[in-house]
């Protein structure tokens, strides 16, 4: 009998709706209102509600792990103050257990996978609300970001959105031609933010999703994928002006050989990383740390990179800013952490196959995303947030489909 992990699950659906609120208004604070510290207060509210109603509780060892080669990296280091180190791990830890699965209990377990929805529901509002910003074309300072506060912030929000959107498509409760509208709006979202990681990510999603939806019907997967190369192809001249962005940005960095750098600035932070990991393999040069950012040459116009001490971090990848970072200790208790997530994703796609893809396919975007994006120990961030939790909702899914008592 198929079980219906997404039923409406009482009480928890206000916690779920307050905490998905705030979260999702670190997006949108420049066209909404900065909720500030309160935001902390939300998920400081949200996390005593949900502990003391998890009277009976299972650790993930991963997790703990995790903790440990995090607090080992600060002691272990000598971390400028600047940085504040022990702030930054109580954030993430706060944050972390409200979303990750290092506590699992029953009441966990469903609030995650109803806090997972809530979101990206909202997020199909954000899109909505984006509209007039795509009819107008307008952009701001740091690019088209339609009604959230930056165009990297609108090109993962758009780019998981359409994995929920296809979910909601093949569920078969909504209008369907109001679902495949959206799909469009949503794409020419993505495509005016002009990430590269988060395009390539929605892609890479989109194909794992149709895949495992059909993975019982090679055939018909097959059908549906020369079906949208070729509809894709044949209405180019609609959607290829909206490329303008990607292209541009393409341009900019060409080299002088007259190639394109694809990674642009990342190339350097990626380097600093491993050169990082290398002076300390095991337990990394220290949680929340980054000696190096990025800096533009005001002369030349060539991205360089420079020493900080304003407390700045910018990793330029979530895998090697947690192996830089927390060394092997942390990165491989991260990566185990991702493959049990993914694995629980298939495990739940046998009691409800179309959640289980979901859920499957935003993490598989998240993968790819966190190549470029260093939001893995950055608690306060809004994709901070959406990778935990895709994390924590693949352990709770998993837990309600197969009755695991916590």
């Amino acid at each position: 009998m198929k079980t219906n992990i997404l039923k409406n699950i009482n009480t928890i659906t206000i916690i779920a709706l307050i905490t998905a609120l705030a979260v999702v208004n670190q997006a949108i604070s420049q066209q909404t209102f900065n909720l500030g510290n309160l935001y902390y207060g939300v998920l400081i509210f949200t996390l005593f509600v949900t502990f003391f109603q998890s009277t009976i509780k299972r650790i993930s060892m991963t997790m703990t792990i995790l903790y440990v080669a995090c607090i080992l990296s600060i002691l272990l280091n000598d971390i400028p103050d600047v940085y504040q180190p022990w702030m930054r791990f109580t954030f993430f830890v706060i944050v972390s257990i409200i979303a990750s699965p290092f506590i699992q209990s029953n009441f966990y377990d469903k609030f995650r996978v109803t806090l997972f929805k809530y979101i990206h529901y909202l997020l199909i509002l954000v899109i909505i609300t984006s509209i007039p910003f795509i009819i107008r074309g307008e952009s701001g300072r740091f690019g088209f970001g339609g009604f959230t506060n930056h165009s990297m912030l609108l090109a993962p929000i758009s780019a998981v959105t359409l994995t929920t959107l296809f979910y909601l498509l093949f569920k078969g409760k909504y209008n369907k031609i109001a679902i495949i509208s959206l799909i469009i709006v949503t794409f020419i979202a993505l495509l005016l933010a002009a990430s590269r990681v988060s395009l390539i990510g929605a892609i890479v999603a989109t194909i794992y999703f149709f895949y495992r939806l059909y993975s019982n019907n090679k055939r018909k997967f097959a059908t549906i994928a020369i079906s949208i190369i070729a509809l894709m192809a044949i209405s180019y001249p609609l959607w290829g002006s909206y490329m303008e962005s990607i292209e541009k940005k393409n341009q900019a960095q060409i080299t002088e050989s007259g190639e394109i750098n694809y990674t642009g600035s990342r190339d350097i932070l990626w380097q600093q990383r491993i050169r990082e990991f290398k002076s300390s393999p095991l337990v990394g040069v220290g949680f929340g740390y980054a000696e190096y950012v990025t800096d533009i040459n005001e002369r030349t116009g060539r991205i360089t990179y420079k020493k900080t001490d304003s407390g700045i971090v910018e990793p330029g990848s979530s895998w090697l800013g947690a192996l830089s970072m927390t060394g092997l200790l942390g990165f491989t208790a991260l990566l185990v952490l991702w493959f049990k997530s993914l694995r629980n994703c298939l495990k739940v796609e046998k009691k409800d196959k179309l959640f289980g893809v979901y859920i499957g396919s935003t993490l598989i975007f998240w993968a790819v995303h966190m190549i470029a994006e260093g939001q893995i120990f950055a608690a306060g961030s809004f994709l901070f947030f959406m990778v935990w939790i895709t994390f924590g909702a693949a352990y709770s899914a998993y837990n309600v489909a197969y009755k695991q008592r916590c």
